[in-house]
């Protein structure tokens, strides 16, 4: 029984020197501490509740309060400000009304005018934590425990998603970039083969990719060049056929024009014997109109199959221009695509070396998850103060003072020694 009673005395002993330690911490800390835009402060006058108020210092460094206005307040001390408000608010009247609707003077007295401090500028914490941002102030309040407020340290994160799903997001991409570059390699070797270079029938390449994947996309591009050449060369052939089309067409106008000739000269020689005999008075006007018009008719005949072979003569000029331009708009457009396949081999290249020393950097995280080494926190604390701001390297267990702003970065060990793919 006596143990127990000595064990509770202790305890005891314990928990009220660790609470007068507290409270002699607090109150130096408030002693201390100098008032900056963003805190508020609370003030309270004993017998007068309704001139309680709670008051946030300004930008610009005043405050508002009841019987006095607006103060500085600004880099003061709790115990300055409150000083400075009894200097000018004690032996003041103040006038209180009744329920009954009586005034009652009530002079101020400096025993009755209490300040506090009653909310902190928040500090704000950024880097490698759960939940970064701004977090309350506490007096006494260490790195830790706003690290722990902050849900503690993401190891998860690493300035990064989770690394283990990001690890297989990035696989996937890098699979599927791999792909993209066999398809892409499958249609220069098919490009390559229409403009006529010396290539492999069947292309050889050696890529992280299935050999069905690839087999898929060199059987695409096989078919595809079989449809472009037979397209090419239907388009020839056409051209052909038209220009030999044209070919027969002028022969057998020439041999038109050759009879429309002749029967032009001949109605023309009809037309010049009859004048003459007209002139003779052996014929009538009659047979001498039928023969003009017979010489108009096959002279107008004949001047219509001219006209018909020039026409011929030009749709021949065109088709054989046609022909001659196929196979160099042809290799034109060859040449574009792959102009643009190699540009597109070269995005893919530096994506994959992206993705790669992602996964890299990834993989390092992972295994270190695994391992249960996850990184080293190093701290840096930026402070705003009289001599204006300065960086503090600082540890877990540096204390923290309102608006401070504390960067926390985790390490990871021996990333540069991974081996590369």
């Amino acid at each position: 029984m006596n143990y127990y009673r000595t064990a509770l005395c202790c305890l005891l002993f314990i928990f009220t020197q660790s609470q007068i330690s507290w409270s002699a911490e607090t109150a130096r800390t408030s002693e201390e501490y100098r008032l900056r835009p963003g805190d508020a402060v609370e003030m309270t006058i004993i017998g007068a509740q309704e001139l309680r108020v709670r008051s946030p210092i300004a930008f610009d460094g005043t405050i508002s309060l009841p019987l006095l206005g607006q103060a500085e307040a600004a880099d003061l001390t709790l115990s300055e400000l409150r000083a400075k408000v009894v200097q000018q608010v004690s032996s003041k009247i103040y006038r209180q009304r009744t329920p009954e609707g009586r005034e009652i003077a009530h002079v101020l007295s400096p025993d009755d005018i209490s300040l506090t401090v009653a909310e902190y500028r928040p500090i704000y914490l950024n880097g490698d934590v759960t939940r970064p941002g701004e977090q309350p102030f506490r007096p006494g309040m260490t790195v830790r425990q706003a690290v722990a407020v902050a849900g503690g340290y993401d190891v998860m994160r690493f300035r990064m998603n989770n690394p283990i799903l990001e690890s297989a997001d990035l696989k996937a991409e890098y699979q599927s970039l791999w792909i993209e570059f066999a398809r892409i390699q499958a249609q220069t070797w098919r490009l390559r083969t229409e403009l006529g270079e010396d290539v492999s029938p069947t292309p050889k390449l050696d890529l992280p990719v299935s050999p069905e994947t690839v087999q898929k996309f060199v059987g695409t591009e096989r078919e595809q060049l079989k449809v472009r050449k037979s397209d090419l060369d239907k388009e020839k052939s056409r051209l052909r056929d038209a220009i030999d089309q044209a070919k027969m067409q002028l022969r057998v106008l020439a041999e038109k024009k050759a009879k429309d000739e002749e029967g032009n000269q001949a109605d023309n020689s009809d037309l010049e014997r009859l004048r003459q005999l007209l002139e003779k008075g052996t014929t009538i006007n009659v047979r001498i109109s039928e023969a003009r018009r017979a010489a108009l008719m096959s002279s107008t005949q004949l001047l219509q199959t001219i006209v018909e072979i020039s026409n011929i003569e030009r749709q021949q000029t065109e088709y054989a221009r046609q022909l001659e331009r196929t196979d160099d708009q042809r290799r034109m457009s060859v040449l574009t695509e792959l102009q643009e396949a190699n540009l597109r081999i070269a995005q893919v290249t530096t994506r994959l070396q992206t993705v790669s020393e992602k996964l890299l950097y990834t993989s390092t995280l992972q295994s270190q998850l695994v391992r249960g080494s996850g990184g080293r926190p190093s701290f840096e604390v930026f402070r705003s103060g009289r001599n204006g701001r300065e960086r503090i390297d600082a540890d877990e267990e540096t204390k923290l003072l309102p608006g401070d702003v504390v960067d926390i970065t985790l390490h990871v060990d021996n990333y540069a020694g991974v081996p590369t793919r």
